[in-house]
C-alpha cells in the first residue's frame, strides 16, 4: 500500500477509511448499496473488479477482499464516509518510477451525488500526491459517454490529453476512452490563481 495513504484521511466533511474485509464491514457497504439502481453504475465496469452492486453480504465481502488483495501492491482503496455513513469508494495507484498517481475509480451512492463529495475527496488526495509523494502527474480516464466524470475532471483542473477510440469493451460493445492528466506545474498555477483571487477579494 502507498506509504502516505496508510491512515484514514479526513477532509472538511468526509472520512476516507481503510476497511478490513470482514462480515461486519461488508454489511455496512451492502446496506448502502442494496437499494441502488444498476443503471446508475453502468460505467463502473471499467475497473477490473466484481460488479459494484453486490447481491448479498457475501458478495460484498468478496468484492472487499479483492480490493484488499490489490492493495498489497502500490494500490489503495478508500471507503468514503459522510456523517458516519458509507457513501462511496475511491481507488488509486502510484507508479513511483514514473512519479505518477492514477485515479482508478470513484463512485458515490445516488443520494450523495451532486454534493461535491467526489471533488472534496479528490482534493485531499491531490494535496498528498503533489506535496508528500512529490508526483509529477496525476492521471484519470473515463468513458466518453460518462459526461459527469468528464465534468469532474475539468472542474478539478485536469487537461484532456486525448481520446483513445474503442479502447474499452463491455456490455457487448466498444467505448471510446477519454484520457486526462494534471501536472505538478498545473497544480502550482491553480494554487497561485486561487491565492491571487483571494487577495483581490480581501483588498
Amino acid at each position: 500500500m502507498i506509504k502516505h495513504f496508510l491512515k484514514n484521511l479526513h477532509s472538511e466533511r468526509l472520512v476516507l477509511k481503510h476497511l478490513v474485509p470482514n462480515k461486519q464491514n461488508a454489511q455496512i457497504i451492502y446496506d448502502a448499496l442494496k437499494f441502488e439502481t444498476p443503471d446508475d453504475y453502468k460505467y463502473e465496469h471499467l475497473i477490473k473488479a466484481p460488479k459494484i452492486l453486490p447481491k448479498s453480504v457475501a458478495d460484498t465481502l468478496k468484492m472487499m477482499q479483492e480490493h484488499a488483495e490489490s492493495d498489497k501492491k502500490d494500490t489503495c482503496t478508500f471507503y468514503i464516509f459522510y456523517n458516519n455513513q458509507f457513501i462511496g469508494m475511491r481507488k488509486i495507484s502510484f507508479y513511483k518510477d514514473a512519479f505518477i498517481l492514477k485515479l482508478n475509480t470513484v463512485w458515490l451512492v445516488s443520494k450523495a451525488r451532486g454534493c461535491g463529495f467526489a471533488t472534496e475527496s479528490y482534493r485531499k488526495i491531490e494535496d498528498i500526491a503533489f506535496n508528500k509523494l512529490k508526483v509529477n502527474k496525476i492521471m484519470r480516464v473515463n468513458i466518453l459517454e460518462n459526461k459527469d466524470s468528464a465534468i469532474l475532471a475539468e472542474k478539478t483542473g485536469f487537461i484532456l490529453d486525448g481520446v483513445s477510440r474503442q479502447a474499452v469493451y463491455m456490455n457487448n460493445r466498444f467505448f471510446d476512452l477519454m484520457q486526462w492528466s494534471k501536472l505538478y506545474t498545473d497544480y502550482l498555477k491553480e494554487k497561485n490563481k486561487t491565492f491571487t483571487d483571494n487577495k483581490l477579494l480581501d483588498s
